[in-house]
């Protein structure tokens, strides 16, 4: 028994040291605990996916804020993109690559503002012979990629935490 809570006493002190995060947690700065978002399209699939994954890091959205008080994380915009990558012998796209480019910015309760561009590749096989699949497909490869530019935003909060606190130090 005392072997068996060493082990796991040792497992967690390993895990811990190692930096080891949950998957879906993003440390997210104390001076980011509650914000304000805005986005042209709140009901897009990447607002929608910035906000939970907002909420389950605990931070306290606001939705007014005249006074200016709290940072705010806008969505200026987001465009997927398409290049061929491989073509078939008769010429057509055999091959894409999806880029999601999302354009933001932090504005730090009225007085910095700083950008934030973030890119997600992705490569997508079109297969004309499966049109129904291919489709649904690219729908969920388009919902991951969201979700991986959601992480991608939210995590460079830390870096702007770290900019501001040497700006006000």
């Amino acid at each position: 028994m005392k072997k068996l809570f060493s082990l796991v006493t040792l497992t967690m002190i390993l895990l811990t040291g190692c930096g080891f995060h949950l998957q879906h947690e993003t440390e997210i700065p104390k001076q980011f605990e509650t914000m304000t978002f805005y986005s042209e399209n709140p009901y897009s699939e990447l607002s929608r996916t910035v906000k939970d994954l907002l909420n389950k890091n605990k931070v306290l959205l606001v939705q007014e804020d005249s006074a200016h008080q709290y940072p705010s994380l806008r969505i200026i915009n987001s465009n997927i993109g398409k290049e061929t990558i491989s073509i078939y012998q008769n010429g057509k796209s055999a091959e894409y690559q999806l880029i999601l480019t999302v354009n933001a910015q932090v504005i730090m309760a009225g007085r910095d503002i700083y950008p934030i561009t973030t890119k997600v590749f992705r490569t997508f096989f079109d297969n004309p012979a499966t049109a129904l699949a291919k489709t649904t497909e690219q729908k969920l490869i388009e919902r991951e990629m969201y979700t991986q530019a959601a992480k991608q935003l939210i995590s460079k909060l830390k870096s702007i935490n770290t900019i501001e606190n040497k700006h006000n130090t």
